[in-house]
């Protein structure tokens, strides 16, 4: 193995701030500590909403208080240059995406994935397709995120009684040119064969919609000028929602009354999802996600419309491995906007549309290599 270099440089945040504080700094190259360790050299990272969050010290009063410089990131692609002595399959010279935490998740400390070098764990790891480019590889998490949640809703779908699945049917996704919406808009055509696709974007984004998913979204609402979905949507005529934004409770009107199904990654999610995903945190946490609760099912009184909150799980080794199938047969492909871990103003200036929810086009990336 060539020899490392000892500094390295990182997207970090000098302290908890807004995106407008970040910088590029020099920080130490981690090192094999683990036996499941696995050491790469990041040619590409992807933010998320999460990072924004972290950075900005939105849950320090709870979660306690991480390391500064915060190093951001927790997911990305690149070359293996070590390996623990207990890796089995990955060895120096793979191209690989990785993601930096499993469950239950100790959010304080920093992975920082978007630096020149990191370790991951061999189990959050995963073989590049050769024909995928290290950019589109740091959207893996999305795909699995709304494959995950997609499925779940399957389940609430039969345990409705609804057995033939999703082929035909109307599904209904907010945020067609988000991140996780725009992979699960495609997965929903692509793999369980959706009828008619509805989604909502801004107004300015209304003509984007076609030039990055062709001939996938059959109806398209302009969310600023119709707040009021059921105006363009028929009230109780959706008959899945795949919910990628917050204010889920405005997708109820639009969901059949007796069958209809409410997946989303952004509700409140219940006490026991909470216990499954993180270190154990306060009482009380727990006691307002069970209000949360409460507060849906008092929306959704009358009705039979099942509705659940799922947050990603990248630990499943098999979904894991058949979102890389999916990049690789084509069945998604990634809408992305891309900028380099130098160029500190683009940085600060997406990462801002990633922390707002406004603005942006796809997975934001950050070129390292």
């Amino acid at each position: 193995m060539a020899q490392l270099p000892d500094k390295m440089r990182s997207l970090v945040a000098p302290k908890y701030c807004a995106p407008a504080e970040y910088e590029v700094a020099d920080m130490p190259v981690p090192t094999v500590k683990d036996p499941k360790d696995v050491l790469i050299k990041m040619h590409a990272a992807g933010i998320t909403t999460g990072d924004m969050i972290a950075a900005g010290g939105a849950g320090k009063f709870i979660i306690g208080k991480s390391e500064m410089p915060l190093k951001i990131a927790i997911e990305g692609s690149g070359i293996v240059v070590a390996v623990g002595s207990g890796v089995t399959l990955f060895k120096p010279g793979d191209a690989v995406y990785a993601f930096g935490r499993s469950r239950p998740m100790d959010v304080t400390l920093a992975p920082g994935f978007c630096s020149e070098y990191v370790v991951a764990d061999e189990k959050m790891t995963l073989h590049k397709p050769a024909n995928c480019s290290f950019e589109d590889m740091c959207c893996i998490a999305n795909i699995v995120t709304a494959m995950q949640t997609i499925e779940m809703g399957l389940t609430m779908m039969r345990e409705g009684g609804v057995a033939d699945g999703l082929e035909g049917k109307t599904v209904f996704v907010p945020g067609a040119l988000s991140a996780t919406g725009s992979v699960g808009i495609q997965l929903l055509k692509n793999v369980y064969g959706v009828g008619k696709l509805i989604s909502s974007v801004s107004t300015a984004k209304v003509p984007l919609v076609e030039q990055y998913l062709p001939g996938y979204v059959d109806q398209v609402v302009d969310y600023t000028k119709t707040p009021d979905l059921t105006a363009v949507i028929p009230a109780s005529s959706v008959d899945f929602v795949y919910n990628t934004q917050w204010g889920v409770t405005g997708t109820f009107p639009l969901v059949k009354k007796d069958i209809g199904v409410v997946a989303s990654i952004s509700s409140f999610p219940t006490a026991a999802l909470l216990r499954e995903m993180l270190q154990p945190l306060p009482f009380y946490v727990y006691w307002f996600a069970s209000l949360a609760q409460l507060w849906y099912r008092f929306k959704l009184r009358g009705t039979n419309i099942r509705h659940d909150m799922h947050s990603g799980n990248i630990g499943v080794r098999e979904d894991l491995e058949r979102t890389g199938e999916f990049l690789a047969t084509g069945k998604v492909k990634v809408v992305k906007r891309v900028v380099d871990l130098e160029d500190i103003e683009a940085i600060r200036r997406e990462t801002q549309k990633v922390a707002t929810g406004k603005g942006g086009i796809g997975k934001l990336v950050v070129k390292i290599v």
